[in-house]
């Protein structure tokens, strides 16, 4: 009798158990989402596409040249294991976009051009950023301080995904470094830079 209450006790102990663990497979935590919004239509509805899924940065061109923006706008969404980031990039369309040189920052695996004439390597990101969007010292070279403020990413179609997500993270990883920033956007493009750029030290 005594040898049963015990198997009772143990099996009704395991069933508990059981169903504390699925529910708690079921109770999934939800991250923090950071999103990179750019210039838009309050009312055009945003698609969100998974990086993650695409196998390079021509996919993500693909979607881009594909979404009809006119209604509604691309979000790309990128998650590691702490955070989810969403990017709205710039959508241009059928409309004429009007931006000095200055105020695109273009930003690819190995090097950052600036005014389609100076180029520093990667591991200069920082200071460039900090330039783009600050200007400190008023360079003319830079976006000015009531000028648009955009970053533009090109990455080689031969590389995998995971190198557009590398570079990606990278650049969000010194945006939140900085405090206070000023109004910015992100621009997803394929077209190259002009030929010939300077190497800065």
């Amino acid at each position: 009798m005594k040898k049963t209450i015990i198997i009772l006790i143990l099996s009704c102990l395991l069933l508990s158990c059981g169903q504390n663990n699925n529910e708690n497979k079921h109770t999934a935590i939800e991250k923090p989402i950071q999103r990179f919004m750019t210039f838009r239509l309050v009312d055009n509805e945003l698609v969100e596409y998974d990086i993650d899924t695409l196998k390079n940065f021509n996919e993500v061109i693909k979607i881009l040249d594909e979404t009809d923006c006119l209604n509604e706008y691309a979000m790309f969404k990128l998650e590691t294991e702490d955070k989810v980031y969403k990017i709205q990039p710039l959508q241009i369309c059928e409309s004429i976009f009007d931006y000095k040189l200055r105020e695109i920052l273009y930003v690819n695996t190995d090097s950052i051009t600036v005014s389609f004439d100076l180029k520093f390597p990667i591991d200069s990101l920082k200071s460039v950023l900090t330039n783009h969007l600050f200007n400190p010292n008023n360079d003319r070279n830079y976006s000015l301080k009531n000028e648009k403020k955009l970053i533009s990413i090109n990455v080689d179609s031969t590389k995998n995904i995971n190198e557009t997500e590398k570079l990606l993270l990278n650049i969000i990883e010194e945006l939140n470094g900085i405090e206070n920033k000023p109004n910015f956007g992100f621009m997803f493009e394929n077209r190259g830079i002009l030929p010939k750029p300077i190497m800065v030290e």
